[in-house]
């Protein structure tokens, strides 16, 4: 995707023929024009991709299998309709044990738009209640991978958008293919589904085979519609076996098979320091997670929904008392004209964190009440006409608005004559948040002033250690989650996390912009008024150690509402005599502006392994990297927590549980704890 436009994904274009959605890209339906539906087109589905693959019977013995993973994942080259996802997931509600997971991949280059998918779903009679959930979080129609969960979380849907071989090379774990499932958990299952061969070769291609055979191991299985010969070949050659099966009533023959041969080991093309030279070790799935804050309160959920027993604990006696403690934070948009990794992870966590916390909203938590972005000098206005451009076609994404929309969204008489409207974004009380994430997942919290770290060589455990010196927990996983605070730790020294001040303002209902209806961020930010109280902010402060207000920072706060808009100014009473409330604490944030997440490496071996980057940084290391075991970070995620922690948890959780990854590997790498030691390496600075 480095090459791609973000805003570059087109539609499928359907018309209705024979009652049936027909696509004139590729001039074929997507599914058998015959009525009845539940006769032909829900019954072809069920015969070619669930029979052939055996997935009844394979679910229902999922309880007597030796894995660990507890998850079953799908491939799927065209997803189309939705027809064969919404079929597997209600089979796997009715057959699957509870504490088991379906992963359901697939790609598509032509997405049907939200209006589309909901005249086909009211054509049906089936999946009545799987549909409704999956239209309502229909991700917005960007390239890139968009992660969806189902069902309470028993189901997760990876919706690439984009060419299938790019978007399914992207997920590997190294474009190596011998080593593009290095200890992760194959594909149990593809659904190959794309528009037949002759109108649709690309989806058919010897690229697409291997890199299905790629993310492919021993039971593998697959099934397609099509019998045609260059698929049989294609598939073969890559180490398939093929078998002919009768097709779906007047269709002649269709395909299905299992993967039996492993890739070749070839050269190394690129350095593998992203994967680790060891096994992981552990079996047993125990975690902690240090810190209680968003980071780790995401990532403890995550865990927990795949079966983890998981403790959090925290020096407070209660979640969110430090970064992630204030009484009002923002989703806030970061989108940008640049398609680097940055704002390529920003328009995936922003866009998953409007869907992950659309329940919170829902119970009342914060509100869904969009951000207003206003330009705060000439470039940031020319930044913002550039956006606004790029994203034109994606108004569910963000819309340009001039100033009468402004006054009407903000209900503010607000003077800037150009904005953008995230009209899915809002703001969250973070320490509700985190207390609701414990709650639903039945995790518990135990408090402790956490100093030392330790591995137990004979229990294969991480031992937690206070400043008595006295053991307090050990679990066989350790997570941390504590901000700039991860560098007290000898492990975890060689991070670069910063410790940022800053000071929000509570404005008091007699002298808030009462009439706010939306958040607005420029300059600084502010959100509407909740209990009587309105946050602005927040002051940048390096260098400051000390969590007690200031009031010069209270009047910078104030100052940047007015340069924000003067409107603001007008709308907020105030005078520089008054003294107002707020709240003071520390940020954790990286020199790249990018959250760390993933396994942590041994830096002191890592110098060793590659020390050849010092002498010419783009030299290939045919070495694995060393990591220690069973220990990972989720940090630096700086002012926007709540933006990036639902991808970033998401993220840390597959790792840890052996899944194929829901990111693109160039956007995790850009996030992984080692990147620091490589860039130094190469840049003589270690």
């Amino acid at each position: 995707m480095a090459n791609s436009d973000l805003s570059c994904i087109k539609t499928a274009t359907i018309e209705w023929r024979d009652n049936a959605p027909f696509c004139t890209e590729f001039d074929d339906f997507y599914y058998r024009s015959k009525q009845p539906f539940s006769e032909h087109g829900l019954k072809e589905t069920d015969y070619l991709f669930i029979q052939q693959n055996n997935l009844s019977s394979r679910w229902q013995g999922l309880d007597s299998l030796p894995s660990q993973n507890k998850t079953f994942s799908i491939g799927e080259t065209g997803f189309g309709t939705g027809l064969n996802f919404l079929t597997a997931c209600d089979l796997w509600l009715k057959t699957a044990p509870r504490d088991w997971r379906l992963k359901f991949i697939s790609t598509e280059i032509r997405p049907l738009s939200a209006d589309d998918l909901q005249a086909i779903y009211a054509s049906w009679s089936v999946f009545s209640d799987l549909s409704k959930e999956l239209l309502e979080k229909y991700p917005i129609l960007t390239p890139g991978v968009h992660l969806i969960e189902l069902a309470q979380g028993r189901i997760q849907l990876i919706l690439m958008l984009g060419d299938a071989n790019q978007m399914l090379s992207s997920i590997a774990e190294s474009p190596d293919s011998a080593l593009a499932l290095h200890q992760k958990k194959a594909i149990d299952a593809w659904f190959l589904d794309g528009f037949t061969p002759a109108k649709n070769p690309e989806l058919w291609s010897d690229e697409i085979f291997n890199s299905i055979a790629s993310l492919s191991a021993e039971n593998t299985t697959f099934a397609t519609f099509t019998c045609a010969s260059a698929v049989r070949k294609g598939l073969s050659n890559v180490g398939f076996n093929t078998q002919k099966v009768s097709g779906f009533s007047d269709k002649r023959e269709s395909l299905k098979g299992q993967f039996e041969s492993q890739p070749l080991n070839t050269p190394a093309s690129v350095t593998h320091w992203f994967l680790d030279q060891q096994p992981k070790q552990s079996e047993r799935k125990t975690a902690i997670v240090l810190g209680a804050g968003i980071a780790g309160c995401t990532a403890a959920s995550a865990l927990a929904k795949r079966g983890y027993r998981v403790t959090v604990i925290d020096r407070h006696q209660t979640v969110a008392n430090e970064g992630s403690g204030n009484l009002q934070a923002v989703v806030y948009p970061k989108l940008s004209k640049q398609n680097d990794a940055l704002p390529r992870i920003n328009l995936t966590a922003m866009t998953m964190a409007s869907r992950f916390y659309k329940p919170y909203w829902d119970q009342g938590l914060g509100s869904q009440c969009g951000v207003l972005l206003l330009p705060d000098s000439e470039k940031s206005r020319t930044n913002l006409e550039q956006i606004a451009e790029r994203y034109a076609q994606h108004k569910r994404l963000v819309t340009a608005v001039d100033n009468s929309q402004i006054c009407h969204l903000s209900g503010l008489s607000l003077q800037a004559q150009q904005g953008l409207f995230f009209p899915q974004l809002g703001w969250l009380p973070p320490q509700a948040v985190c207390q609701q994430l414990l709650k639903e997942q039945c995790i518990p919290l135990a408090s402790a002033d956490i100093k030392k770290i330790h591995r137990c060589t004979d229990s294969q455990q991480w031992r937690l250690i206070d400043e008595s010196d006295n053991a307090i927990a050990s679990a066989d996983i350790l997570v941390l989650a504590t901000a700039y605070e991860c560098q007290q730790f000898p492990q975890t020294e060689f991070l670069s996390v910063n410790q940022l001040r800053g000071q929000v303002t509570h404005l008091p209902q007699q002298q808030a912009a009462s009439n706010l209806k939306t958040v607005i961020c420029g300059k600084g930010y502010i959100a509407p008024i909740t209990n009587g109280l309105q946050s602005c902010g927040a002051s940048y402060n390096k260098g400051v150690i000390s969590k007690q207000t200031r009031a010069e920072d209270h009047s910078a706060n104030l100052h940047m509402m007015q340069n924000t808009d003067p409107g603001l100014a007008e709308a907020i009473q105030y005078s520089e005599k008054d003294s107002f409330d707020g709240r003071a604490n520390y940020r954790g944030t990286t020199n790249d502006y990018l959250p760390i997440v993933g396994p942590v490496p041994n830096a002191e071996l890592f110098k060793q392994q590659y020390d050849a980057l010092r002498r010419d940084a783009t030299t290939t290391v045919d070495s694995l990297g060393n990591y220690f075991p069973n220990l990972y970070i989720h940090c630096g995620l700086g002012s926007r927590g709540l933006s990036y922690a639902p991808l970033t948890a998401e993220l840390l959780a597959a790792e840890i549980n052996r899944e194929i990854s829901p990111l693109e590997r160039e956007l995790r790498l850009a996030m992984h704890p080692a990147r620091f030691l490589i860039r130094d390496l190469k840049r003589h600075k270690i």
